[in-house]
């Protein structure tokens, strides 16, 4: 059945933005001021009436991201402060976000990265990724939302990467964190971490039963949160199945929105809430993994001695 297309949240009026940076009668040292404070009123406006923002360019990712722009998902706003609360206690040494694989930890990563960034311009900021098997494979470091230093990983040479994060934690003056994409073997020891990985029996022993290493659950996305991202990302995705003809459907653009809500909602009977599936660009990898399920769901039980 054909939906409606999902509403935008709105956004930050540009009439009443110009009304805010214009104010009547103020000398030109309290315009400057005033023109400062406004700037952070539109930027901290974004993070409530923005449905979607830049990527970070250079941020170390597990598994990497192509897209330019990323989904601001209602509950990350929620998931921040909550975080945020348990790193104001001294004695929290990491924080673990975890969930279903596939549903966006390295988005949420992203969106921590840049809200961090603006809320405390002082604070450096190293964030790494590590493959599934905790090796180390990109450093970058921040400072107020710009790049200080990056490096990737070279052969079996580190020395690069371990230049980059001895550099950024001499800078340091101010607060120092952590923030790591995949699974580590340990977190650093002079600085508070945040870890976005998914299940992992070796990292998740190494939390395990301590209150100074507290893990977070992410929820998995609902089926109009991933209608909303594939519209607001003007996602080049194509029909899987019948009765949409891929020949003449094309690309997103090309597909009539009410049609987007059925291909997402056909995805999401399959793969649940889980966005990598659901929203995936590349029709190939859908189909594998749709078979995949269709393997292991009619695979039987028992067969009976040989």
């Amino acid at each position: 059945m054909a939906k409606s297309p999902p509403k935008k949240q709105p956004r930050l009026d540009e009439a009443e933005a110009a009304t805010l940076t214009t104010p009547a009668s103020v000398g030109s040292g309290a315009s400057q001021t005033q023109s400062v404070r406004v700037d952070e009123i539109e930027q901290k406006a974004a993070w409530v009436e923005s449905t979607t923002l830049p990527f970070p360019t250079g941020l170390p990712m597990e598994h990497e991201y192509l897209g330019q722009k990323f989904y601001v998902r209602s509950c990350y706003s929620d998931y921040y402060e909550y975080v945020m609360g348990w790193l104001d206690y001294p004695d929290t040494e990491v924080v673990t976000i975890t969930g279903t694989p596939g549903i966006g930890k390295s988005i949420f990563c992203a969106y921590f990265l840049k809200r961090f960034s603006f809320e405390d311009k002082e604070a450096t900021i190293i964030t790494a990724s590590f493959s599934r098997n905790s090796v180390l494979t990109q450093v970058t470091a921040w400072k107020g939302g710009e790049m200080l230093g990056s490096a990737v990983a070279k052969m079996a040479d580190s020395s690069a990467m371990s230049a980059v994060i001895e550099n950024a934690e001499r800078q340091a003056t101010h607060k120092l964190i952590y923030l790591i994409d995949g699974p580590p073997k340990f977190h650093p020891k002079d600085a508070q971490t945040v870890v976005f990985a998914s299940p992992n029996d070796a990292w998740f022993s190494y939390i395990r039963k301590d209150a100074t290493r507290p893990k977070v659950v992410m929820p998995l996305w609902t089926m109009k949160e991933l209608e909303a991202a594939a519209i607001e990302l003007d996602l080049t995705m194509r029909v899987d199945e019948p009765p949409f003809d891929e020949e003449s459907m094309g690309a997103l653009e090309d597909v009539p929105v009410a049609r987007i809500a059925d291909l997402v909602e056909q995805r999401f009977h399959v793969f649940g809430g889980v966005a990598r599936e659901c929203l995936s660009a590349d029709k190939v990898f859908v189909k594998e993994q749709q078979d995949r399920i269709q393997a292991i769901t009619t695979r039987p039980l028992w067969s009976g001695p040989p």
